[in-house]
């Protein structure tokens, strides 16, 4: 192969990684931290009542939700949805009186986790309550 020949063609293979390289989404991953939603008749969350959980995601892909304890504790998993239009969502039934951390994982990356107080919930699905 000749010189010019060889150039071209390493030109060519330079131009084309670094087009795919500029071209590569970015991580999936959750871009935020969840919101676990509020019921209509409280402020806080109740054991046995439903929430509607979101959070912002940056691609496309199935995200899981997980309620955590803390340290040495396993978290529990809530459910997993496919996410569309920039945002993924489950519904949550805390299962656990206490503080919980609530967390995302898509692709592996791991949202900010957010804290919510769970008290015993009175009555059932979305027109339950829960006092502080």
């Amino acid at each position: 192969m000749s010189r010019v020949k060889a150039a071209v063609v390493a030109g060519c293979a330079a131009a084309a990684v670094a087009a795919t390289l500029t071209a590569a989404p970015a991580q999936a991953a959750p871009q935020g931290k969840v919101d676990p939603g509020i019921g209509f008749f409280s402020v806080n969350h109740g054991v046995g009542c439903s929430y509607s959980m979101t959070v912002p995601v940056n691609s496309s892909g199935m995200v899981s939700f997980y309620d955590w304890k803390g340290p040495g504790y396993p978290p529990l998993f809530i459910g997993r949805a496919m996410a569309s239009g920039g945002n993924a969502a489950v519904t949550w039934w805390p299962k656990r009186q206490g503080l919980r951390k609530i967390y995302a994982v898509q692709n592996g990356q791991k949202s900010a986790i957010t804290k919510v107080r769970v008290t015993q919930g009175y009555g059932s699905g979305g027109t339950c309550f829960a006092f502080p």
